[in-house]
């Protein structure tokens, strides 16, 4: 009678004049008491009950974790460390074993004083503990930390859920844009006599890497590669305005515009040099500024296989020819910045004739880059290496080749940077066009 006279007083207490048991109930959560001893258990009831909380009790741990499992409502848990069967401790590691959709906050019910049972206990994830005899006051304020801590973790879930809504529609909006993204590149294709292999791997959904190719006039075609510096959505977006300055038809008046006054099959030829200086205006002084890029760009004459390309800050272009009845791969390279970073620069072409059956290899810095499991680049002269053992192999399979071997390589799909290569093989004479058989529009 004693005890009872005394939780009773603690009770009361506890709980302000004047204000409901139930005040502020929408702010409490359900709570499950674990104890073995029927009188404790029912004390300790009664008294959460007439603070406002619901109530939910268990005898031993396995019936609290059914009881756990059934009720979705219950947040907070108080358990007696020493329980037949599954205690107190094995309760609270069950508990954070992910078995729960939900945070539930732990208070063990406990009489120990030893620190290192209190270390293990926490260890296992415990929140707090409750002495015994319980100060009735004491569990007050402990009931309303836990609460203020599941409340809080509530809020940070339904958060979370408006953030994952948010990335869904986000990675929705981003797919839509590769699809977009996809459909600017080109077919592979063979242009009367000028042959076009590629593939093409962003580091993510979007790729700052562009490139393509398409006929000028009767005897020409133009060719470029462009890796606009960063990654993800900005870059991507910077290429696609690059792409559709390059590749428009009703553009076409700013590559031939780009001349230096030669005279080929009735238009003017566009000089690369002078492509690169239009595009470094027109790129200065405005938001895209922001992002550079390297760039080749060249124009091949079918007839004669003469080549003029210019490079800017791009990796060099790999001209895959024969020297004598002998295989060999010469560097074509011009020394000049990427374009966009300064106003008036200026750029230099390289000009020789390819021989049919030569090929350009065009890559960007993501290749040469790759890195494997170990953090070691595969280089340029591993790409050489490829590139050997692949020349005799049509133009099609030296390109699949080059592709398996990076991938070997990396070890698995994900590419730290965007990775592309573009491949031109001169055949000589004048072809219709047709579309190369064997790869679709993701290269593959």
């Amino acid at each position: 009678m004693g005890v009872l006279s005394g939780v009773v007083v603690s009770v009361r207490a506890g709980v302000k004049r004047g204000e409901e048991p139930d005040k502020g109930r929408r702010h409490k959560v359900d709570v499950l008491i674990v104890e073995d001893a029927r009188d404790q258990r029912y004390l300790l009831g009664t008294v959460i009950k007439k603070l406002g909380y619901s109530v939910h009790q268990a005898a031993d741990g396995i019936e609290a974790l059914a009881i756990l499992e059934k009720n979705s409502s219950i947040h907070l848990v108080i358990s007696d460390w020493m329980m037949p069967g599954l205690d107190g401790l094995g309760l609270c590691e069950a508990v954070r074993s992910e078995r729960f959709d939900r945070y539930i906050y732990f208070i063990l019910l406990t009489g120990k004083k030893n620190r290192q049972d209190m270390v293990e206990a926490l260890s296992l994830g415990a929140d707090d503990f409750l002495g015994k005899p319980v100060d009735f006051q004491e569990l007050e304020v402990r009931l309303k930390s836990g609460c203020r801590v599941v409340l809080l973790e509530q809020k940070l879930e339904q958060k979370n859920q408006q953030l994952t809504r948010t990335l869904k529609a986000v990675e929705q909006d981003i797919a839509a844009a590769a699809r977009t993204q996809e459909s600017f590149l080109p077919a592979p294709a063979v242009i009367d006599g000028v042959g076009f292999e590629w593939r093409f791997q962003p580091s993510r959904v979007l790729g700052g890497d562009m490139f393509g190719y398409r006929p000028l006039g009767a005897d020409h075609v133009m060719f470029y590669q462009l890796d606009v510096a960063g990654h993800g959505i900005s870059s991507a977006l910077f290429s696609f305005a690059l792409n559709k300055f390059l590749m428009d038809t009703d553009s076409l008046h700013f590559v031939t515009e780009a001349s230096d006054g030669k005279q080929g099959d009735g238009n003017r030829v566009p000089s690369p040099r002078r492509v690169l200086e239009r595009l470094n205006r027109r790129f200065q002084g405005t938001p895209e500024a922001m992002l550079y890029f390297t760039i080749i760009y060249g124009v091949i004459e079918k007839s004669s296989g003469r080549v003029t390309v210019t490079h800017a800050g791009h990796p060099p272009t790999l001209w895959l020819r024969k020297q004598g009845g002998e295989p060999v791969i010469e560097r074509i390279a011009d020394a000049g910045i990427p374009v966009g970073m300064v106003p008036d620069a200026g750029w230099e072409s390289s000009e020789f004739h390819m021989e049919p059956g030569d090929r350009l290899f065009m890559y960007s810095d993501g290749v040469t880059e790759c890195e494997n499991p170990a953090g070691e680049m595969w280089s340029e002269d591993r790409l050489q290496a490829c590139l050997r053992a692949g020349q005799a192999l049509p133009l099609s399979e030296m390109t699949s080749q080059v592709w398996e071997n990076l991938s070997l390589w990396r070890g698995e799909q994900v590419f730290d940077d965007d990775v592309t290569c573009l491949v031109l093989e001169y055949q000589g004479g004048n072809h219709a066009i047709q579309q190369s058989t064997g790869f679709g529009k993701n290269g593959s």
